[in-house]
């Protein structure tokens, strides 16, 4: 069970905050639990996201404490509720989500297996309403080294791009994101026994 916390950057200020995070592939698929805390945007809470074999959303929950929001794949859609309200997407076709957590960029990846576009339902931060958002990932390279604070490990480079202009790289190493430029620095890591393993030290 891959385990350890990412701090959160602001490209303008720095760091911003923290997530501590573990994930654990099953045999039905994958999960994912990261609890944040940030300043920027304001954020306290929890993630939980679970993939199912083919790397599909089956269920994601999100509280900050202020709102909370549940979503289900069911019946070609989206359901759940926020804030106690029903919710129902129909606008995403390959029943994606997207919110600020590392976990929905291993989703995606990996469901599109490469370079390829998605719509996605993305989750604002802060208030937890979804709207549709297109994206893209391009993948890189399949054996790109990229040094972190817990050391250098071989991974896949990807660019993310989407229709707001926002552009960035990011590495993922079997399922964890070791490197994300500008919004996410992996701080503190334990691979456990199904985790990617750095091939040398932070030192």
């Amino acid at each position: 069970m891959p385990a350890g916390r990412y701090t959160l950057l602001d490209q303008a200020v720095g760091p911003v905050g923290t997530e501590s995070f573990r994930s654990a592939p099953g045999p039905g698929g994958w999960r994912y639990f990261g609890e944040f805390d940030s300043i920027e945007p304001v954020r306290h809470g929890t993630v939980d996201v679970v993939a199912g074999a083919s790397w599909g959303i089956v269920r994601v929950r999100i509280d900050t404490g202020e709102h909370s929001l549940l979503l289900e794949a069911r019946d070609g859609a989206l359901v759940g509720e926020r804030d106690g309200s029903s919710v129902v997407i129909a606008f995403a076709p390959e029943l994606d989500v997207d919110y600020l957590t590392t976990a929905t960029n291993v989703t995606a990846a990996r469901r599109l297996g490469g370079s390829g576009e998605l719509t996605v339902a993305f989750i604002d931060p802060i208030t937890l309403v979804p709207e549709p958002l297109q994206q893209r990932y391009t993948l890189l390279s399949s054996a790109d080294d990229v040094r972190t604070p817990v050391g250098l490990f071989r991974a896949e480079r990807w660019r993310y791009e989407d229709e707001s202009g926002f552009s960035a790289h990011l590495w993922l190493a079997g399922d964890t994101v070791v490197a994300y430029e500008g919004l996410f620095e992996l701080e503190r890591y334990e691979p456990g026994a199904t985790g990617a393993r750095p091939i040398s030290d932070g030192s």
